[in-house]
């Protein structure tokens, strides 16, 4: 067959070009231009949606506001005079500023010497925005099984903790000897109460099996000192602001020193009970109202506490940690409580320090029944 019989269209595959008239040339044309146009709108088309979307979710970020607390309330649990007065008057307006709320913290003041009534309606409290500024002897009451607690401490948030370990002074042997032995000489120990802050006072001298008996009735340290200096009791408890360079001076040179610090202080020059029962015993203390003593020494070391109800969310429990955390690093802070002889403990350092105030069941039934037995030894002198 030759070449010209075949199809005009076989001759584009023998080598020969395409021919096309003017018609099949502008339809080609006019169809490219379609094309064209129907992309470059739904080009156009998508960028405006992609815009408009942009602009909506600009809208929408700009219109959700930082999360706040609202208008928080402080429970200040304690009498004039306490760890939680003095501090609510400094600590509330450092966290109005580090704290995002619509308002200033409402203070709700409690009066109560160991704090357990404001604990206690702080326990009972139906809304979760008021935070408790809480002294450790509303510990130490729930520890010793006090009928006027209403509250589990186990079940509140911990958010910051003013803490300073007490010193101990006095003039006591720890050596056992015949001689102690038969004299069987009891020490007297300087108390508010046999349950108060003293508590961990006579838990060391039962563990070092001296026969502490609780001196009541000088609740200032005034007081206890000067019945020290008399003569009437062998042993105190200083709180950190009180045991001044300048008193243990004074105190030293009329035979009374310092024995031990209740619990271990970074830095401190006394050893803390345990390095001192180490020291006496040649043995760590492996007694069993060990636990108890330690759970109440930590107690005893606090000033303030700062704590949130058991069921606050955990956005509003992050934003206090958080300004608490804030608040412990301003200077006016940290001044206030480098005079007192304290540190504020915030975020992770928290937990680890209010675990110890929950010995475990054993301890806590040793303990139970020590001071059952104690109180009725007590009573009749």
């Amino acid at each position: 067959m030759s070449a010209k019989d075949l199809p005009s269209d076989s001759r584009f595959s023998q080598g020969h070009p395409r021919r096309y008239d003017r018609r099949t040339l502008l339809k080609a044309a006019l169809g490219l231009a379609a094309g064209s146009g129907a992309g470059s709108f739904l080009t156009a088309r998508a960028f405006a949606h992609s815009s408009e979307t942009d602009g909506l979710l600009h809208a929408a970020s700009a219109a959700v506001r930082a999360p706040t607390l609202g208008t928080p309330g402080l429970i200040v649990a304690g009498s004039p005079g306490t760890g939680p007065a003095r501090w609510a008057p400094v600590l509330a307006p450092a966290l109005e500023v580090t704290l995002p709320s619509d308002g200033p913290i409402n203070l709700q003041n409690v009066a109560g010497q160991d704090g357990v009534t404001g604990a206690n309606l702080f326990d009972a409290q139906a809304s979760g925005e008021n935070a408790l500024l809480v002294p450790g002897t509303a510990i130490l009451a729930a520890l010793s099984g006090d009928s006027r607690v209403h509250f589990d401490y186990q079940r509140w948030l911990p958010v910051a903790l003013i803490a300073g370990s007490p010193l101990v002074v006095g003039h006591v042997d720890f050596r056992r000897s015949l001689r102690t032995l038969l004299q069987n000489r009891p020490v007297r120990v300087a108390v508010t109460t046999p349950t108060g802050a003293e508590l961990p006072t006579l838990l060391a001298m039962a563990i070092l099996s001296m026969r502490a008996i609780p001196v009541r009735g000088l609740a200032t340290p005034q007081t206890s000192i000067e019945a020290l200096q008399r003569g009437e009791v062998d042993v105190v408890q200083l709180s950190p602001d009180n045991a001044t360079p300048e008193l243990l001076a004074a105190l030293k040179d009329k035979g009374f020193v310092p024995l031990f610090s209740l619990t271990a202080e970074e830095g401190g020059s006394l050893p803390d009970f345990a390095a001192r029962f180490t020291s006496v015993r040649g043995h760590a203390p492996d007694h069993a109202l060990y636990p108890a003593y330690q759970a109440t020494a930590h107690a005893a070391s606090i000033e303030a506490a700062l704590m949130l109800p058991m069921l606050t969310p955990p956005a509003n429990a992050a934003l206090w940690r958080h300004a608490a955390h804030l608040t412990a690093a301003q200077p006016a802070i940290d001044d206030v409580a480098r005079k007192n002889h304290t540190h504020l403990i915030t975020e992770a350092n928290v937990f680890p320090f209010y675990a110890a105030l929950t010995p475990p069941l054993a301890g806590i039934l040793a303990f139970r029944r020590w001071l059952s037995a104690s109180s009725v030894f007590w009573r009749t002198g």
